[in-house]
């Protein structure tokens, strides 16, 4: 098979990682066209990456020799070029959120899965190995039928009364805030863990102007699971994710090559010792990537799909919309 081709819509940090990532790691994929709005990061993508460039996405996704399209812009322009790379009939890795709203989600669904395309999500928390070896366990039915499950992230940013000024807040339209924005992040991994959430409540704070800076979310899960996700941009950087469940409960905590997750079975006298099992929280090389071409070059579909990443919307919208009036929302179904 030819190698594979690709373009990439955002040339800031994350897009540039994963061209390096393709065209360094990977022998049978290129990245060879780029289009970003800012002419410096453009300016990088020819200059120092060797790519042909553009400020018009239409002009890098329906080059007639590229197979593929990464979007790895800002959140509110995810919708229109997801759409432009649907009629073009080119596959699709998208960053997280991938829209602002769920009709909006919804209608980027429907325009790929009518063309058949393949799409993914980078929701990194499914290429981490400590996330991953908590899912096999709970697959494996390690803790029974899950009773409660939970996810805590601090991101140690800081705060706008502190002096930060984290894109994500102080670009609210343009973001969607930080519950879309970051909390996607815990609410699609909980929902990968625990299935559907069908009902929220909400709370949102920030020192900022305008915008979010932290978010809390009690949940109801459609098997009748409870859970909650936090998240804040604060100065800490700590993440915190357990399971309870009918036969044990697990604790995954601490970051990078420290992190540890913590087993206890039920029926155990309380003064035993949790089974502790040293795992890495790091994102592996390339992130979701290598899965994405891996479903390119073999045809077939990925689990993180557009389709999967739509109801961490839902949910990340009910969950503001909860914040705003005080009540549960339902979430889509």
């Amino acid at each position: 098979m030819s190698k594979l081709k690709g373009s990439v819509i955002g040339f800031g940090n994350i897009g540039q990682k994963l061209t390096r990532f393709i065209n360094e790691e990977r022998d049978d994929a290129e990245i060879v066209a780029v289009c970003n709005r800012g002419a410096e990061r453009l300016a990088v993508a020819r200059d120092e990456f060797g790519l042909d460039v553009s400020h018009d996405p239409a002009d890098v996704i329906c080059r007639d020799d590229v197979d593929f399209v990464i979007i790895a812009s800002v959140n509110a322009a995810h919708k229109d070029q997801v759409m432009i790379a649907a009629r073009a009939e080119k596959h699709i890795f998208c960053e997280k959120p991938i829209a602002l709203s769920y009709a909006d989600a919804m209608e980027m669904v429907e325009a790929v899965e009518s063309r058949g395309l393949i799409t993914c999500v980078n929701y990194s928390l499914r290429y981490i190995p400590a996330y991953i070896k908590l899912k096999e366990l709970t697959d494996a039915g390690t803790f029974g039928d899950i009773l409660s499950l939970w996810i805590i992230r601090t991101r140690g940013y800081g705060l706008y009364v502190g002096g930060a000024r984290h894109k994500a807040v102080t670009k609210f339209a343009e973001a969607g805030g930080w519950t879309i924005h970051h909390a996607c992040h815990g609410i699609d991994y909980l929902y990968w863990l625990g299935g559907r959430i069908k009902r929220v409540f909400g709370n949102t704070h920030s020192t900022a102007p305008e915008g979010e800076e932290m978010c809390w979310g009690m949940l109801e899960f459609q098997s009748g699971a409870g859970g909650m996700v936090g998240d804040s941009v604060s100065t800490l950087r700590e993440h915190h994710t357990g399971i309870i469940g009918t036969k044990g409960s697990g604790v995954l905590s601490g970051l990078g090559a420290e992190a540890v997750l913590k087993i206890k079975p039920e029926g155990t006298d309380q003064e035993d010792e949790p089974e502790v099992i040293p795992v890495v929280d790091r994102k592996i090389k390339g992130g979701g990537m290598g899965h994405f071409l891996d479903c390119v070059k073999e045809g077939k579909p990925s689990p993180a799909s557009l389709r999967e990443a739509s109801h961490s919307v839902a949910v990340a919208c009910a969950i503001q919309q909860s914040a705003r009036t005080g009540e549960g929302v339902e979430v889509p179904a």
